[in-house]
């Protein structure tokens, strides 16, 4: 039961633990900052506040930090994995560049050209910087690293609170204190919360703060926000604005974790002063994670059939999807023996997802998300507008398992991407896009438009991953249900990969005679 509120012992007098009037536009006015003062809480309770608050933070770790795929049940102790951490050197400069465009082969192929050198776990619990940050796609492991990190930064006897951005999108004014305790915590008392946060102030080397999901925030730090004092009730952006550049808990550990594009969009002033990324699992590892939740005949099963879904079994959302498919299998599909079949199986469980509440069948969403997909991977980009969607006569908190919503800067210099309305949209995952791109291209798109499509553009770098799911839609079909649109289709592409395969072969042998 929480906790009742209870009168304070506190000296609430002290301007410490006055709560400044509201300030509607924090961008224009300058707030004194004020060190903290002192309290007349006796030690005991003092200390009897921060056993409770560190219970707190443990018991809130424990419950987040389960790792669960949907639909199922681990067989035995989930092993603790990682992905492979590199340093990076690709955010020490306060500039957008392509990485918002659509980029077939992914993060990895940018990042390796950024590495700094590869790090271990402790590494991060060792590393002396005060603000780091940890990108990485989707499904990478992101979260629950952070999580991880929590719990170990406990048992160092560290004051960790781990908040994610997605559950602190709050509209209205508040007070540091609000953000991280009361909101974090609620139902104790006032008493307890002032003490707590007074013993922060004093205390500043022995926290460390996780906001997770930057990508996640209902708002931009593209602006500099003012330095303002600990007490001060501002918008959600200037706190957190606060926190990146110090002013806040200045010894303290901040850890920031994000997609890769909302780090881009840091000021220099607010920018980590590390970053790493999170690669892959490594083969060991990804088996390992592999058999806590499925068994070795499954492995063999798909090493023998189909070995390039183990690689994929390196992301652990592409491990996940690739257990969750073999085990609650499609009738209509077959297999998920493919990367196209695994994600033609992956949409339909979807139809199942508690997430998924769009008003009309399963198939009219499907068909609008294609023209999406399509329409987003020709113009090279990974965003979708929020115009678009509801062009498209889609609500996304009706999608949630296939939409993924983000709130971007109203303005960039550098990157066209972000103009007009500030509500953006991601896939969930790339592959998504990429497999919804080429089900537009087999399914919705002309004969006529398909063999101009395939002559001018399918064989081009850019559409590497669409073609492969092109080749896999079409030259799966069952013959009692293809079409004869669907036919032609086939046809086609066996063509011009004919003539593909015979390009090749003569480059190849030029390259053999020089």
């Amino acid at each position: 039961m929480a906790e009742q509120s209870t009168s304070s012992n506190v000296n609430i007098t002290d301007p410490v633990f006055n709560q400044s009037p509201v300030i509607k536009d924090a961008e224009n006015v300058t707030i004194n900052y004020t060190q903290p003062t002192s309290a007349s809480s006796s030690d005991e309770d003092k200390w009897n506040s921060m056993i409770k608050l560190r219970k707190l933070c443990i018991s809130y770790l424990e419950k987040e930090g389960k790792l669960r795929l949907q639909g199922v049940s681990a067989k035995e102790e989930i092993p603790v994995v990682h992905p492979i951490i590199h340093q990076i050197t690709y955010y020490d400069r306060d500039t957008v560049t392509v990485d918002e465009r659509y980029e077939p082969e992914g993060q990895n192929e940018l990042f390796k050209k950024k590495i700094k050198k590869e790090v271990c776990f402790q590494d991060l619990l060792d590393q002396k910087s005060k603000f780091i940050s940890i990108v990485a796609s989707a499904g990478s492991g992101k979260t629950v690293l952070s999580l991880r990190l929590a719990k170990a930064f406990s048992l160092l006897q560290r004051l960790c609170i781990h908040l994610k951005f997605m559950d602190a999108n709050y509209e209205e004014p508040l007070t540091l204190r609000q953000f991280l305790l009361e909101n974090m915590f609620p139902g104790h008392s006032e008493e307890f919360y002032i003490t707590c946060f007074y013993w922060m102030q004093k205390n500043t080397d022995k926290i460390v703060l996780i906001l997770d999901g930057l990508d996640q925030a209902q708002y931009s730090l593209e602006k500099i926000s003012p330095k303002i004092n600990y007490n001060a009730c501002v918008p959600v952006k200037d706190l957190v604005f606060n926190l990146c550049r110090k002013h806040f808990f200045p010894n303290s550990l901040l850890i920031i974790t994000s997609r890769p594009h909302a780090v881009l969009y840091l000021p220099e002033l607010a920018r980590p002063q590390v970053t790493y990324a999170l690669g892959d699992l490594s083969v060991f590892n990804s088996h390992e994670l592999f058999l806590a939740f499925a068994d070795e005949d499954l492995w063999s099963k798909i090493k023998k059939s189909s070995s390039q879904m183990l690689s994929m079994c390196r992301n652990p959302l592409m491990l996940q999807m690739i257990i969750s498919s073999n085990i609650h299998p499609s009738e209509d599909i077959g297999d998920a023996s493919t990367p196209t079949r695994l994600f033609a199986t992956v949409m339909e469980n979807l139809k199942g997802s508690r997430n998924i509440r769009f008003p009309k069948t399963m198939d009219d969403l499907v068909l609008k998300l294609q023209v999406l997909a399509f329409t987003a991977t020709n113009n090279h980009k990974v965003i979708i507008t929020d115009k678009q969607l509801k062009d498209a006569d889609i609500d996304p908190t009706t999608v949630h398992d296939i939409i993924v919503q983000l709130h971007a800067p109203k303005r960039s210099v550098n990157c066209n991407l972000f103009e007009g309305s500030t509500t953006k949209f991601y896939f969930c995952h790339q592959t998504f896009q990429e497999h919804l791109t080429a089900s537009y291209v087999v399914y919705g798109m002309p004969v006529e438009e398909f063999q101009a499509f395939v002559e001018t553009s399918l064989f081009q770098e850019h559409w590497t991953v669409v073609r492969r799911f092109v080749c896999g839609l079409l030259f799966d079909l069952e013959s009692k249900a293809v079409s004869g649109d669907l036919l032609q289709k086939k046809e086609i592409l066996k063509k011009y990969l004919t003539q593909q395969l015979e390009i090749i072969s003569e480059k190849y042998l030029k390259s053999r005679q020089n």
